[in-house]
């Protein structure tokens, strides 16, 4: 492991907005706050937004600065990667953000009916693998044991299989899209949170990649792949 990660990895022991989870110690029971973050973590009752796989953050941060008057939380299993957010949300006194070292599998064990919406950025879209994508009903019921009721689920992507793939699954199930974008920044006007981009967004874009966006109500449970 080179110098620069062990460094990394050390100091995010120090950073209290940066919670590191063990698979073996959620395996055998749930996480002491699930269930009760915004309570007993961020000291209110305000709503919760997740980013599954937030890498480095920023996502996460810009969502943060746009909305003080809600808690944001990313998780990844890159401690790595988390350190830039994490260091961020230290240095600059930052309290309504927090981040999660955890498998995207254990959330189920984090969390409890208290997630308002969940933020996909630019995940692998596993080409050839369906089952594998966040938005694949195995991953879309996880998330429904911790979406409040009619929470939110809002992927952002390049890549445009993933996104047809993640739309036909709303479709096909029911669920009711609140948007669906081809082209994100070809439309006229975008939300701030809309605009927020990341290292990679903005190489995609770049590479003249369109964007694209996708929101739905996850308000059932996912009929499974056939």
């Amino acid at each position: 492991m080179g110098k620069k990660k062990l460094i990394r990895f050390a100091e995010n022991k120090s950073f209290d907005c940066l919670i590191e989870l063990d698979a073996k110690d959620l395996l055998q029971q749930p996480h002491e706050l699930k269930g009760s973050w915004a309570k007993s973590y961020f000291k209110n009752s305000r709503e919760i937004v997740l980013e599954l796989g937030c890498g480095r953050g920023e996502y996460i941060l810009g969502l943060s600065r746009l909305y003080p008057d809600k808690n944001f939380m990313g998780l990844d299993i890159k401690g790595s990667r988390l350190y830039f957010g994490a260091k961020e949300v230290h240095e600059a006194n930052i309290d309504n953000a927090a981040f999660i070292r955890s498998k995207i599998d254990f959330i189920d064990r984090i969390f409890e009916t208290e997630v308002d919406e969940i933020w996909l950025t630019f995940p692998d879209p596993f080409s050839g693998k369906p089952s594998r994508r966040l938005t694949s009903p195995f991953f879309l019921n996880r998330y429904l044991k911790i979406l409040k009721k009619n929470g939110i689920v809002s992927l952002k992507t390049d890549d445009f299989e993933l996104f047809s793939f993640s739309r036909w699954i709303a479709r096909e199930n029911g669920l009711r899209i609140i948007k669906e974008c081809e082209n994100l920044y070809g439309q006229e006007s975008i939300s701030a949170e809309e605009n927020i981009k990341t290292t990679y967004e903005a190489r995609f874009l770049a590479e003249g990649k369109n964007i694209h966006l996708l929101k739905f109500v996850l308000d059932r449970e996912i009929k499974p792949l056939k």
